[in-house]
């Protein structure tokens, strides 16, 4: 009989996996394998663990890179977000000392490229039979930015993104005032003196950062690799840049002109294509 069949003491199995999520996010355990799994990607591994002391430490991680991209949560090379999830294991740990109490333990973590997740705690002897080949597979589609066309992309263009960038950055933000005219103009206002400045352009997307969501706004996608595809998805403003970077090398711009567009600092992310 394994912990969790000894813990249920005749109860309905649902009454007790409820139990065991209130114990979970009373620690805050969920938040913290967010976090360690990164803001965005399908994520699909294991981690394991057990009480040492009066704390509970990392014994190991289980994942499998996924051929669409994702799998295993980003490298962590301080040890932040590892040193976080193991408090509040060990809060986990002292709060089920009472009752349903383990010595050790693994969690299966798994989240689409929608940001859905489950989470699943196994401890003691359950947890010795839990592999990562079992857990259920997050996606496909895959989360655009994790593609693996992404990668080869930055890298073929990596000396014209370069040369975006510091041409972006040299540029003097001496206007009064802008506006995009039909998504392909950008007029530039000066007001001493009265004149302004045309320039094609396209509008690519939004970067929306209190909510970490990338969405593009073209009519058609740019290019057929699906980091291109039309739609929303969560992001980084520094992954949105670099998309944004890569559309207006690979459209041939001079420059990416990104400007916030509301209070809440939204950015508008436009590839100017002269000047």
């Amino acid at each position: 009989m394994g912990w969790f069949d000894r813990m249920r003491e005749g109860r309905d199995p649902a009454e007790v996996l409820r139990e065991q999520g209130r114990y979970v996010r009373a620690a805050r355990v969920d938040r913290a394998l967010d976090l360690l799994a990164g803001p965005y990607g399908c994520r699909r591994f294991l981690v394991r663990f057990g009480a040492r002391g009066l704390k509970v430490r990392l014994e190991g991680m289980e994942a499998v890179p996924l051929a669409w991209g994702g799998g295993p949560p980003p490298a962590d090379p301080r040890g932040e977000r590892g040193a976080e999830l193991e408090r509040c294991l060990t809060m986990l740990h002292r709060n089920m000392a009472t009752g349903p109490r383990w010595e050790r333990g693994a969690i299966a973590y798994v989240r689409d490229a929608l940001g859905r997740t489950e989470i699943t705690p196994a401890f003691d002897d359950d947890a010795d039979v839990v592999v990562v080949d079992d857990l259920p597979a997050a996606g496909p589609p895959g989360h655009p930015l994790e593609d693996p066309s992404l990668p080869r992309l930055l890298a073929l263009h990596e000396a014209r993104i370069a040369e975006l960038h510091q041409r972006g950055r040299a540029v003097v933000d001496d206007w009064d005032w802008w506006e995009v005219v039909d998504d392909r103009t950008l007029v530039l206002h000066y007001e001493s003196p009265p004149r302004s400045r045309s320039l094609r352009c396209v509008t690519l997307a939004t970067f929306e950062p209190r909510h970490g969501r990338f969405t593009w706004r073209m009519e058609e996608a740019a290019f057929p690799e699906p980091p291109f595809a039309l739609g929303s998805f969560a992001s980084t403003l520094d992954a949105a840049v670099e998309l944004g970077l890569l559309t207006t090398a690979r459209m041939n711009g001079r420059w990416l002109f990104m400007h916030a567009v509301d209070d809440h600092g939204a950015q508008l992310l436009v590839a100017v294509l002269e000047g």
